[in-house]
């Protein structure tokens, strides 16, 4: 078994170790309980994402720069099948969750060489950060202008704090694709007391090579393929908005008539929350917590954060099992 295989395998077990501990902390009577309650809609529930994974993965193919040769070897079918595996172990990394990244660079690097690939996994990560902050501020601006009749004065000063710090971020992050930032992140990590002995031995000129390419490749994106530069953000973006029918579909399951414009108000602060707050596996707890929030500060029964959390945690339970299948499943897709 290669190591590539290896991998794969290794994930593949973590995977069905989580799910089974995720459906035990659940509970049968819960998981039936939630699942009677909004009956045949979540099939409807689960499908909304088949919304989402696709712009997710044109962001990524747009970002991959694949010359014609390349795109019969790594189909938009294996990128599909790639990013939702790799949803699936960032759901269930407990740290920060970025388990996903090196099983994406580990599955193209065969195909597109391991600086392509890396470069390819991480300005997606990068793309995918970015568009958070992109979405917060469209998030916090709608309710600003369509909720504010209906949201506590503290939240509406908050949201214009938040959409301050964004665009902020959104600043310094095209600055960092400018300029450049792995270089200067492990410089960074030299002068950090405990990581620095560790770093400096791997700052070989091989390994600093190394980085100085990748960056590159983070710089070009900016200065020379501005074009996908924005492509890419407004798929992500895009998808952004779509994975907020989740909510809206889940709680009109349960005849709470929301729209749109509601529903990316509660996805806009409880994802929020939920990175603030990023070290738990799924957000155990959080998610519950800040949708009971979100739900509340529109004017909502704050009651039904338990229940939407519930439910949307089936959601990515099942998406959870369909990506741990699609790791070991390789026809779908085909090539790793």
């Amino acid at each position: 078994m290669d190591k590539k295989s290896k991998y794969g395998m290794f994930f593949f077990v973590v995977g069905i170790v989580i799910i089974a501990i995720m459906l035990y902390n659940l509970g049968w009577n819960v998981l039936v309980e939630n699942l009677r309650k909004v009956g045949f809609w979540i099939f409807l529930i689960v499908a909304t994402r088949l919304l989402v994974y696709p712009l997710n993965t044109m962001s990524w193919r747009t970002l991959s720069y694949l010359t014609p040769e390349e795109k019969k070897k790594v189909s938009w079918l294996r990128m599909f099948r790639l990013t939702i595996s790799g949803y699936a172990i960032n759901y269930i990394t407990p740290v920060m969750a970025l388990g996903g990244e090196p099983y994406r660079i580990m599955a193209m690097k065969d195909d597109l060489g391991t600086k392509r690939a890396t470069s390819s996994v991480l300005n997606y990560a990068m793309m995918h950060i970015l568009s958070h902050f992109v979405f917060w501020i469209i998030g916090f601006l709608l309710l600003i202008f369509f909720a504010y009749d209906r949201t506590p004065r503290f939240v509406f000063v908050a949201s214009l704090v938040f959409i301050g710090i964004s665009i902020i971020a959104i600043i310094y992050i095209i600055k960092a694709y400018k300029k450049g930032i792995i270089v200067g992140f492990f410089k960074f990590l030299c002068r950090v007391p405990l990581l620095k002995r560790f770093v400096k031995k791997k700052m070989t000129k091989e390994f600093q090579q190394t980085l100085s390419d990748t960056d590159k490749q983070f710089t070009d994106l900016f200065n020379l393929h501005r074009k996908e530069f924005y492509k890419a953000l407004f798929y992500e973006t895009l998808s952004r908005i779509f994975s907020c029918l989740e909510i809206l579909v889940i709680l009109r399951a349960v005849g709470v008539g929301i729209d749109m414009i509601d529903s990316i108000i509660i996805n806009t602060e409880t994802s929020l929350i939920a990175n603030i707050v990023f070290v738990f596996p799924m957000q155990v707890g959080i998610r519950e917590g800040g949708l009971t929030f979100a739900l509340n500060s529109i004017g909502l029964a704050a009651s039904m954060g338990v229940f939407v959390g519930m439910v949307t945690r089936i959601t990515e339970l099942a998406w959870i099992i369909i990506g741990v299948i699609m790791i070991k499943v390789k026809r779908f897709g085909k090539n790793d």
